[in-house]
């Protein structure tokens, strides 16, 4: 409707996912908030949900306003009220070819306004990540945001820290790579988002004078901006690399000239506090670690203007020399250097597995296939992959919960990694399965030979 190209399909249906299972021999349940349907074909997941209900049933969980589990199923008009947006709230009948339109979003999408479908204090307690959406969606198609929901985003910004960090991190990791980062970053700093989701970036301003920082980081996210209009892949690294440049340069300054591999302990300790606030999953973080790790070798390979094989044919060097490229001065030379290594042939070494199982600091469990321990949508390598649920995953105006919790446990039951003695594994389990065999019935609990109770 707008003349632009659809990023992708949210498709919605009456049949129950239990239908959608038998259906589908593919078909994979997911979610706890909300249940969808993954439907496989070979790396592509078409995701379908059933239309939910106005959810005043018991099956919805709450913690107040905010919504945990909502599993109750309906018509298409109330599937259309639970939305976030009017113009997110719109069907397209594929029978019919007409778009159905029960919350007035029609209307909305042609006057170019961002406005939230129930009253926007309630629609925001119920899911905070919404505001982002508002932002987002904003900023991307230059929308003026409704008077009443830019008011809510003021009055209820404090609610998006309750949002769940797995969700919080993808949906910049989106922002990151949609052409629109600057924009979208400059919103969240006018409106106080970026302080309370980035403390640390922020900060950062004010240590060298707000116009000077804030100068600084715009400039990365506006030729990131550039490498994505390229058609350029924007993978989790190197858009972390232009998000946090402001802390990033300084390192690389006192770095410079060395020529060598450098260590990552001094852009640890530059990084770990925007690491620990965002929840930054372990094999992001260890690839962001290789990439900077090789700022030295890739600087001197554009002084002298070649590039040795020793360093060609490392896994990290094409997102390092990307990474390199983003964070410097912008010449001819660069540009030089950037398509001759974008010209060379794919590294012949292959990228380590991350060190351990899932998130470094707490959060979701591991690598495995389990429901709520899945890798993001795009591994540090570029290389395509199922998205982390973000409570539920994938593209939904509002996504169901398949998160925190659950791996929690898993981390508990021995699935998520965790000390020998909480697997089950290892002395402490094995004491404990030798101490059950042979202890007896205790006295009083059931007589000799009789069945227990």
């Amino acid at each position: 409707m707008l003349g632009l190209r659809p990023k992708d399909f949210d498709i919605a249906t009456d049949a129950r996912p239990g239908r959608l299972k038998r259906l589908f021999s593919n078909c994979r349940i997911i979610g706890r908030r909300f249940r969808l349907a993954h439907i496989h074909f070979g790396e592509k997941i078409i995701e379908v949900a059933t239309f939910r209900s106005s959810g005043k049933s018991d099956d919805v969980v709450r913690e107040g306003d905010l919504i945990h589990r909502d599993n109750v199923f309906g018509s298409p008009g109330e599937d259309a009220m639970r939305r976030d947006l009017t113009i997110n709230g719109l069907f397209y009948d594929i029978s019919t070819f007409s778009i159905i339109d029960y919350v007035n979003g029609f209307d909305d999408l042609l006057n170019g306004v961002v406005r939230t479908i129930v009253d926007p204090e309630v629609s925001f307690r119920e899911d905070p990540v919404r505001m982002l959406r508002v932002i987002r969606h904003a900023t991307r198609l230059d929308f003026e945001i409704e008077a009443e929901t830019r008011r809510a985003l003021t009055t209820q910004q404090d609610e998006i820290l309750k949002a769940n960090a797995a969700r919080l991190l993808e949906e910049f990791y989106k922002d990151l790579s949609s052409g629109r980062s600057r924009a979208f970053f400059d919103e969240l700093h006018r409106t106080g988002f970026l302080s309370l989701l980035v403390e640390p970036l922020v900060t950062t301003f004010k240590q060298r004078g707000e116009r000077a920082g804030k100068a600084l980081f715009f400039e990365s996210l506006e030729r990131l901006d550039r490498l994505s209009e390229e058609g350029i892949e924007i993978t989790h690294p190197l858009g972390l690399a232009a998000l946090l440049s402001p802390l990033i340069l300084p390192v690389t300054r006192k770095l410079a000239g060395r020529g060598d591999e450098a260590e990552p302990e001094p852009f640890q300790k530059a990084l770990s506090p925007v690491f620990t606030r965002l929840k930054i999953y372990r094999r992001d973080e260890e690839r962001l670690w290789h990439i900077l790790g090789a700022w030295g070798r890739i600087e001197r390979a554009f002084d002298r203007g070649t590039i040795p094989k020793s360093l060609s044919k490392r896994h990290y060097f094409p997102e390092a020399a990307e990474v390199f490229a983003l964070l410097s001065p912008e010449s001819p030379e660069l540009d030089d250097f950037l398509s001759e290594v974008r010209g060379l042939p794919p590294p012949s070494e292959e990228a380590p597995p991350p060190k351990g199982r899932g998130r470094k600091r707490g959060g979701r469990g591991g690598r495995g296939r389990g429901r709520a321990g899945e890798g993001g949508g795009r591994d540090g390598g570029g290389r395509k992959g199922p998205g982390p649920r973000e409570e539920g995953g994938g593209p939904r105006a509002e996504s169901p919960d398949g998160g925190g919790s659950r791996a929690a446990s898993k981390k508990h039951d021995g699935v998520g990694g965790g000390s020998p003695e909480r697997s089950g594994s290892g002395p402490s389990a094995a004491k404990r399965r030798r101490k059950r065999r042979h202890t007896g019935p205790s006295s009083g609990s059931t007589s000799p030979g009789s069945p227990p109770s």
